[in-house]
């Protein structure tokens, strides 16, 4: 197990070498670090750059000095002239990495910020830039939510939930959700309990004019349907989609934005990409159906071929709905399928996207043969092994293509031709010999589908001998 050291500990031995021994302040921090790493002692944490003060006799971490001064702000009453400087210097040096966050929290930085809040609550300027300072805390360091400040964090939902005449505030808010909750399962618990959900969806709708308040609500929604903390063995995150869809309408309600956001690409995205956070059971997918999600994939692929973020959200959308039966007709009776071969054509130097494509092509091809024949037909075979040439070295769309192709080809005998003409076999060779065991699996299973010679591995062989009884 790795050494550890404080920060004091480290920053006495910088001072020690510049006193000492004479030496310039970065020769003596890089000399600590390698006295210390010599030792085995693990540095992640801790914060290398620094000054030394006018007298030369101690270490100033310039985030510390702003803490300090907003400490005596919230203790006191602080115009926004009083907080402006340190609080967009704590905002930089917070951003800078982890160990200036953890060295501002171990000085008490949170519980500072809360007060400067709550001091400071009924001036939407003064908040803007402390809700700010706490987002940039709390990147990357969720752990310091407190029921505190999930009070607080609720009170300014619902005070803005009302209010237009600023933006900053519920765009703030939300960040500060997003970051809480991101690999933080019980803070996603804590926050729904507490009605978080509820209070962002009103957000949302008060602020539906706002593309940088919309984007972000959408974001810190999204969070709520993550199960992304390792920590943790079971999360909530289908639980927390349900609420979504159910109790607050969420799917209704994006599709109905998006009509609005269509120009401004990445708003779009982001009402997008949460509708499909959320389609998680069949009538949710089809909820979204009925109000209009595959007219809006239609007109985004017809409307709007160039924007590539746009379209993988899109696709990505689709994706998600085409895993119930009777949208993935649906969908193949609108002409989607040919349009996502179209986009992925056109966009076929971008991965993500063609992963997207692939999937999508997986989903509407799965156990409905005359899907299958259809897009062969209109290209969507060649269309996935020229992805798999192009990029050979993407391990996901690699078994994403391959998975494709057998959903193309295992119950129509009359498509293997085609994909052999394609070079379809050479393709999947390369895919198992880049990353082996990762796409072994699907990639035996794309060659044993199309009739072609495949290594199978047999898992278990009898030893011949009786079972004893």
């Amino acid at each position: 197990m790795a050494k550890v050291i404080t920060q004091e500990t480290f920053d006495s031995v910088v001072l020690e070498n510049v006193t000492e021994f004479d030496m310039p302040v970065e020769e003596a921090i890089h000399d600590a670090m390698k006295e210390f790493k010599a030792q085995g002692v693990h540095l992640g944490i801790i914060v290398k750059d620094m000054r030394l003060s006018e007298d030369k006799k101690s270490i100033v971490h310039d985030i510390l000095v702003a803490l300090d001064k907003l400490h005596v702000a919230a203790s006191g009453s602080p115009t926004l002239e009083d907080i402006q400087e340190p609080l967009t210097t704590f905002s930089a040096q917070c951003k800078i990495s982890v160990a200036h966050r953890v060295l501002a929290n171990n000085h008490n930085a949170y519980a500072t910020l809360l007060k400067l809040m709550k001091n400071v609550q009924k001036d939407s300027a003064m908040l803007g830039s402390s809700l700010k300072a706490i987002v940039a805390l709390t990147e990357s360091n969720p752990d310091i939510l407190t029921s505190e400040g999930i009070h607080l964090m609720l009170e300014l939902m619902d005070d803005y939930k009302c209010r237009v005449d600023d933006t900053t505030v519920p765009e703030y808010v939300a960040r500060w959700s997003t970051e809480c909750c991101v690999k933080h399962e019980n803070n996603r618990q804590n926050l729904v309990a507490a009605g978080a959900q509820g209070a962002l969806v009103s957000l949302l709708q008060t602020h539906r004019t706002n593309a940088r308040v919309v984007r972000a609500v959408c974001k810190a929604l999204r969070a709520y349907t993550l199960d992304d903390d390792i920590r943790q063995e079971f999360g909530k995150a289908h639980e927390h989609a349900r609420l979504l869809a159910e109790e607050h309408g969420l799917i209704a309600m994006c599709l109905e934005m998006i009509k609005d956001w269509l120009n401004e690409s990445d708003t779009a995205s982001e009402l997008l990409s949460i509708v499909g956070k959320l389609c998680v059971r069949a009538e949710y997918c089809q909820e979204a159906v009925d109000h209009g999600a595959l007219v809006v994939i239609n007109d985004i692929l017809v409307s709007f071929p160039d924007h590539t973020g746009l379209n993988k959200q899109a696709i990505s959308l689709l994706k998600a709905m085409v895993g119930n039966d009777k949208v993935k007709v649906e969908a193949m009776k609108m002409g989607v399928g040919e349009l996502i071969i179209v986009s992925m054509t056109s966009h076929q130097s971008v991965p993500s996207l063609s992963e997207e494509c692939c999937a999508a092509i997986s989903m509407l091809a799965l156990r409905v043969p005359v899907h299958a024949k259809q897009l062969v037909q209109a290209g969507g075979g060649q269309a996935v092994v020229q992805a798999m040439k192009v990029h050979p070295k993407e391990k996901q769309l690699q078994k994403l293509g391959c998975m494709a192709i057998r959903n193309m080809v295992s119950r129509v005998p009359e498509n293997k031709q085609r994909f052999i003409e394609y070079g379809v076999e050479e393709v999947i060779h390369t895919a198992i010999k880049n990353h082996g065991e990762q796409v072994k699996d699907v990639a035996r299973a794309a060659l044993r589908d199309l009739d072609l010679k495949v290594d199978l591995m047999e898992q278990w062989k009898g030893t011949g001998h009786e079972i004893c009884r």
